[in-house]
């Protein structure tokens, strides 16, 4: 699993061309209301996630994903942050990988919501960080402890490689 920050409509689009295992991505419900977009997103591996509520239906998608060994990229905050910053993440993905054990991998993406309409010449960062081992969480006799505490350790890899993007810009200039 893939965790990172979310910038634009285009991070889905970027890391389907960055990375070349084959991905499936949660989408906002509302999306797949538009017939055309919906038959695009699912031709794209993906699947509909009502926010703001429980969807189990998304939850049990997202489960047998992960438990087939295949890629999920999620979003962790929910939604695109306007300015950069990381917005509070959801624990949706400390769910996932609690109950999958999967490994699960930080991405922190730098200037995807700047590169339209002024063109491609932007610096685009992606950065990866080392996986979250889940084991020390599973260890944890409290669940909700537990989902907490992997969502904080999210957020601080999150931040940490975001901080990482913005010294290589500046050196980068």
């Amino acid at each position: 699993m893939i965790i990172a920050n979310h910038l634009s409509l285009w991070d889905p689009v970027y890391l389907f061309c960055l990375i070349r295992r084959r991905l499936n991505f949660m989408g906002k419900a509302e999306l797949f209301d538009i017939p055309v977009l919906s038959w695009i997103l699912r031709q794209a591996r993906v699947f509909p996630v009502k926010r703001n509520s429980v969807d189990r239906k998304a939850l049990k998608k997202a489960a047998e994903i992960l438990e087939k060994g295949e890629a999920l990229v999620i979003f962790p905050e929910g939604t695109r942050s306007r300015d950069g910053r990381l917005l509070p993440l959801k624990e949706g993905a400390a769910l996932f990988a609690y109950r999958t054990d999967c490994r699960v991998i930080p991405l922190a993406v730098t200037n995807t919501r700047k590169t339209f309409p002024k063109g491609f010449r932007r610096r685009i960062t992606f950065n990866f960080g080392e996986p979250v081992d889940m084991m020390p969480y599973k260890a944890m006799e409290n669940r909700g402890e537990a989902l907490g505490e992997i969502t904080r350790e999210f957020a601080r890899r999150l931040e940490q490689l975001q901080e990482e993007n913005q010294k290589i810009e500046s050196i980068a200039g």
